[in-house]
């Protein structure tokens, strides 16, 4: 029997977004600001995009995710918070329940070759008090809504090449 140790990234504080039965764990780093929905802009909603959110002066595209880690095309009355991710220049506005702050550090375990895939966002996997928490990060989550938008009308692309 082959045993395959699967690498540790090494441990980190994670801020962790809340959806339906899904949390998707974040370095704390790379979370900017937090803002409630009732300060999004659904004006200038599209296919790409649930709102946009102003942070420093700037309009970001803010999605956001079902249960399945699919983008949604409405906001569900249950989402209340956005997450602005991008450490020093906010990038990309995150829409779910709510989001947490881990107390402690977490290792994250990088996902074995057989269970990654071009099209997903996840990258690694990690345990706290005995939950599986997702794991993920900016340049991940940029990737994939570039180009899962390239196959709409590009218009988050564009945005997400200006910032």
């Amino acid at each position: 029997m082959n045993s395959q140790v699967t690498p540790e990234i090494g441990g980190q504080q994670m801020a962790v977004m809340n959806f339906p039965g899904v949390r998707l764990a974040v370095p704390l780093v790379e979370v900017h600001s937090l803002v409630s929905v009732f300060d999004l802009d659904e004006s200038a909603a599209n296919t790409s995009m649930l709102a946009q959110v102003e942070v420093d002066g700037q309009l970001l595209p803010a999605i956001g995710f079902d249960a399945e880690l699919c983008t949604l095309s409405a906001l569900p009355d249950d989402y209340r918070v956005c997450a602005n991710l991008g450490s020093g220049n906010p990038m990309l506005g995150i829409i779910c329940q709510s989001i947490d702050t881990l107390k402690q550090s977490i290792r994250e375990q990088v996902l074995p070759e057989c269970m990654l895939t071009k099209a997903s966002f996840i990258k690694g996997l990690a345990l706290n008090d005995g939950e599986v928490l997702l794991c993920t990060n900016l340049s991940a989550l940029v990737e994939y809504i570039s180009a899962a938008d390239k196959l709409g009308d590009g218009f988050l692309s564009a945005s997400l090449e200006l910032s």
